[in-house]
């Protein structure tokens, strides 16, 4: 059907366009007619400005001679004032004399001539005779008529010139001035035509030259820029036939939408005929969701931007067929919008093949999903290509979008590892060794946690046998080691558990059994200091006392150590804690050349807490500070100082207490402060440390309700601050706390 309604597109064409003949004579018609319209332009714009400086200049002239009557009349005038006759009445004589005067004066010019006038009951009297009238003196007019505006002007005391009618109505250019004694008015004039008269000739004369010289230049232009157009013809010619016979769709449509021009191949991919589908809007044969597609790009080209779009058109037959269209504006010199033309192209197999290829994809995207494993595809450059869902739950992401195209080993590998890592995949990618069978490293998630992967690779070729990338699938075995890690701590723990057990059993029945005798020894001395009277006596009986009193702290600290507390707690003192850990670690704090520096005041409020656990708490932070110290200095300096502090502050309205443990040791590096209270973990080395000792601590101080943070500065601080509310809500027994029981009546009770 296409086939018999389809004329030819280059003899369609060539139909629309002028003969080269013809074309020739149209410009060369319009080239005179540019000429004609610059060059008559051009001469009557000069003839104009010099006539305006004529009738300027011609003006003032005029206007020089009527101010000189005007003063001559005027001076005459004050002569006779001051000759006035005896009786005093004026006869102006000299207005006899005037006008005797001015009969035998012809005027100037064919045309130019004086007259004088004088204003009697609302006309104009004119006084001297005219030159233009058959009357000696002309008769009189009206004040308010339309004639004589020059000597109108004159009797209201202005002065100037006008073009404007003369008594007789004739257009005159004149000059206008008052005479002030006696109230006359004077006009120098010459008819308007006098003075265009020589213009006009001059304009008249050069015509002929101006019409010699139009005609010249068309025929010099015509014959030195023929072959240049006969070129110009050629090429367009050319793109003709290159438009026509090209394999896409090219269309031309203006600043409204309407398509002005379309070649044979799109008139094809739209199943219709140029003359059909020529000024129409093309959204017209495209379905509902292309023409709102379309119109986005309309506006786009009128803002001047450029792009690609597909859109699908309804062949007549109710087919459709889907075209990929690349639009470009079209702008005049002043940047206005003209319209656009496109570039289209069939591209319904290609869709067809498409939408298999991504059926087909999306099937083995599934196969790769359902997996119990993580797998992911890297190009040469080890970019992510694939990655299928599961391998996007390990790594904790949500999208493909966020992964795919980006760096691998940047993303997913540990920067200790990173470099390593990278340069075996380089190697694998050139060839120089082959996948391993199994090989086992940690991956970074989204959130920055560790997981530890097992991973079988492979490589992948293109058909001619090339490294394309590598195809890798790894299994999460993260809680396994971290079970087998644990495992082996907790054996660990178990067996420190046990010798602790025995340290504290052994530490309470030391305690007991050193209590008794040390209470005699203290007694005995107090005896030897109250009954001697002897100074040295009494003064090594006072050393005794003293001492005995250090060691009954010691064994008190023991016994606190070795007591369970688990159930109970009671309102305690921080200094009081404080004072018993430090009685367990002051003597080797003293050998390894530690300075204390305690700021803990006595009178701060007493806390609900289980102060055994908390003495642990306290006892760990000061032997992790003075692990610290001896590290960074083994010797003595004055900067191996243990500072504690405590105070009271206000949170939300409440009162706490914050107790601060700093040291000036090594400090704890950036990486590691966010896992340091982890279970197991430890900066010292195995045989030093369990790692457990921080994550007891930060669970203690949690249970009480309260909160354990770092502050640490490689190589400078490290700074332990426990914060423990005064009333942290717990209760003793029957739910009512100490001080409520206490406060009781005993008879209610």
């Amino acid at each position: 059907m296409i086939g018999r309604s389809e004329e030819s597109p280059i003899r369609a064409k060539s139909e629309l366009v002028p003969s080269p003949r013809r074309s020739e004579w149209l410009r060369v018609l319009l080239l005179i007619a540019i000429l004609a319209v610059i060059v008559l332009g051009a001469t009557s714009l000069t003839i104009y400005f010099l006539y305006s400086a004529a009738v300027d200049e011609q003006g003032g002239r005029l206007l020089e001679i009527a101010q000189s009557e005007a003063r001559t009349i005027e001076a005459l005038a004050r002569h006779e004032l001051e000759h006035v006759a005896p009786d005093g009445r004026k006869d102006w004589s000299y207005l006899d004399v005037l006008l005797d005067a001015h009969s035998l004066y012809r005027g100037f010019g064919r045309t130019g001539e004086f007259t004088l006038a004088q204003e009697q009951e609302g006309r104009i009297v004119f006084l001297l005779s005219h030159r233009h009238s058959d009357l000696d003196v002309p008769e009189s007019i009206p004040i308010a008529s339309n004639l004589a505006e020059p000597m109108r002007r004159a009797l209201r005391d202005e002065s100037g010139t006008v073009i404007g009618l003369d008594y007789r109505g004739a257009v005159v250019l004149a000059a206008y001035e008052p005479v002030s004694e006696p109230d006359l008015g004077i006009v120098a004039k010459i008819d308007l035509k006098e003075v265009q008269a020589p213009y006009i000739r001059a304009a008249l004369y050069s015509l002929g030259p101006a019409l010699a010289a139009i005609l010249l230049g068309a025929w010099l232009f015509a014959v030195l820029t023929r072959p240049m157009v006969l070129r110009i013809g050629e090429t367009e010619q050319r793109f003709q036939t290159l438009v026509e016979t090209m394999q896409d769709g090219f269309g031309i449509q203006d600043s409204q939408g309407i398509l002005r021009y379309a070649n044979g191949q799109f008139c094809r991919i739209l199943g219709r005929p140029r003359r059909e589908i020529t000024d129409h809007r093309m959204d017209e044969y495209m379905t509902p969701e292309s023409r709102a597609v379309y119109a986005t790009q309309v506006e786009l080209r009128k803002r001047g931007k450029g792009g690609s779009y597909e859109a699908t058109f309804i062949r007549p037959d109710g087919s459709h067929v889907t075209a990929l269209a690349a639009g470009q504006p079209m702008h005049d010199r002043r940047n206005r919008y003209q319209g656009s033309f496109a570039v289209m192209s069939e591209i319904t197999h290609l869709k067809e093949i498409e939408a298999q290829l991504r059926a087909e994809k999306g099937q083995a995207q599934r196969y790769l999903d359902v997996a119990g494993v993580m797998f992911v595809v890297l190009d040469t450059q080890g970019r992510i290509e694939r990655i299928n869902q599961r391998g996007m739950e390990i790594l904790g992401y949500a999208s493909e979008s966020e992964l795919m195209g980006k760096d691998w080993f940047d993303l997913a590998v540990p920067a200790p590892q990173r470099t390593s890592v990278r340069r075996v995949f380089a190697q694998l990618m050139a060839g120089e060794i082959g996948p391993g069978e199994f090989y086992e490293n940690a991956v970074v998630t989204k959130q920055g946690k560790e997981r530890i992967m097992t991973w079988h690779n492979a490589i992948l070729r293109d058909d001619t046998g090339s490294i394309i990338g590598t195809l890798s699938s790894g299994t999460d075995v993260t809680a396994q080691r971290k079970a087998e890690r644990e495992r082996l701590e907790l054996e660990s723990h178990l067996r420190q558990s046990q010798k602790l057990e025995s340290i504290g059993t052994l530490a309470s029945g030391v305690a007991h059994e050193i209590n008794n005798p040390l209470t005699g020894i203290i007694n005995y001395a107090e005896l030897i200091r109250s009954r001697t009277e002897v100074d040295k006596l009494r003064e090594f009986a006072a050393g005794i006392v003293e001492e005995g009193q250090r060691v009954a702290a010691i064994v008190k600290a023991l016994l606190t150590f070795a007591r369970e507390e688990k159930e109970q707690h009671s309102p305690a003192s921080m200094r009081d804690i404080l004072d018993d850990s430090l009685a367990l670690t002051r003597a080797v704090l003293r050998k390894d050349q530690i300075e204390l520096s305690i700021e803990v005041s006595r009178d701060l409020p007493q806390v609900r807490c289980r102060s055994q656990q908390m003495q642990q708490v306290f006892l760990n932070l000061i032997n992790n500070a003075r692990d610290a110290l001896n590290h960074r200095y083994p010797g003595y300096d004055e900067d191996k100082i243990l500072r504690i502090a405590g105070r009271r502050f206000e949170r939300s309205g409440e009162e706490w207490i914050r107790m601060i443990f700093e040291d000036h040791g090594v400090g704890i590096p950036p990486d590691m402060v966010e896992r340091i209270f982890d279970p197991f973990f430890s900066t010292k080395p195995r045989e030093r440390g369990t790692g457990l000792g921080l994550s007891i601590s930060y669970g203690i101080i949690s249970e009480h309700r309260g909160r354990l943070v770092v502050e640490s500065e490689p190589n400078a601080y490290t700074r332990f601050i426990v914060e423990l509310a005064v009333e942290n809500g717990w209760r003793l027994e029957g739910g009512r706390s100490q001080e409520e029981r206490d406060g009781e009546d005993p008879n209610c009770r």
